[in-house]
């Protein structure tokens, strides 16, 4: 775990005429899973698209991923950066015009291995196959993406991301929207990855309770400054996150669980 799978130093992102995002020092080491945290607008989906290349006018310092320096990458350098990463969006726009299934949708990840117009192989679909086997989805292999609830399209969407066998996965919000069920669902299934394959995860969210148990390590993000960087338990105190998040709430560590909830009535 000594090797670094980010590195960010005196990043700084203007926009608009004002900084949205300054982080002097950020190292994610391999076979962490860390955990960043803050609320909408804190800089969250400015990090990752700095870090994945997506976000490059406008900034400066210096941005490692892998070991590849991503601000001077060209477009076919960062194009094989990428495939090294296992990437979950929110969400999958869900074209009616273009009706792909979840089988195909999952494929989709694993042609940027095989190589664009390039048909998979048998040992490709194998590693589809597998995956959608992994995470429950077999049955549902043949349906229409755009069919499946939002629980299945997000576990259809780790399932596109780990075909790429990357060396990092990362998750922009996964339970986004999903009821308790689908929610706890999604956590268990970052949990199991981290323990079995033990790879490297960066988490976003807004959510203490959708960090999987397996995450020691948490990153807050306040008004695009890294204002804590520990344990959950040493980041995720009552005093900050109500600072954070206002009103009148406790924070509560259930093992390595943890949660949210009012300390009192509504305030005025």
């Amino acid at each position: 775990m000594s090797d670094s799978v980010i590195q960010i130093d005196n990043l700084e992102v203007r926009a608009g005429g004002r900084i949205i995002l300054s982080v002097e020092n950020l190292s994610i080491a391999a076979g962490e899973s860390v955990t960043v945290l803050g609320p909408n607008g804190a800089g969250k989906s400015t990090l990752l698209k700095c870090c994945l290349g997506f976000f490059k006018h406008g900034s400066s310092g210096q941005v490692r991923l892998l070991g590849e320096n991503v601000p001077r990458l060209g477009a076919a350098g960062l194009s094989r950066l990428r495939r090294r990463v296992g990437y979950v969006p929110q969400v999958l726009a869900a074209h009616s015009e273009v009706p792909l299934t979840l089988r195909e949708v999952v494929a989709i990840g694993r042609s940027g291995i095989a190589g664009l117009l390039r048909p998979l192989g048998q040992n490709d679909w194998r590693i589809v196959d597998e995956w959608i086997d992994r995470l429950g989805l077999g049955q549902l292999a043949g349906n229409a993406y755009s069919d499946l609830s939002g629980g299945e399209q997000r576990k259809a969407l780790i399932a596109r991301a780990m075909v790429q066998l990357p060396e990092l996965l990362v998750l922009d919000e996964p339970t986004a929207n999903l009821d308790l069920f689908w929610r706890e669902q999604i956590v268990g299934v970052m949990d199991e990855l981290f323990r079995q394959i033990h790879m490297t995860i960066l988490l976003v969210c807004h959510e203490l309770e959708v960090i999987p148990p397996c995450c020691r390590r948490v990153v807050l993000l306040e008004d695009g400054r890294i204002s804590s960087d520990g344990t959950p338990e040493e980041v995720l105190t009552t005093e900050r996150i109500a600072s954070l998040y206002g009103g009148s709430l406790t924070v509560v560590h259930n093992g390595d669980r943890h949660a949210v909830i009012p300390s009192g009535g509504m305030e005025r």
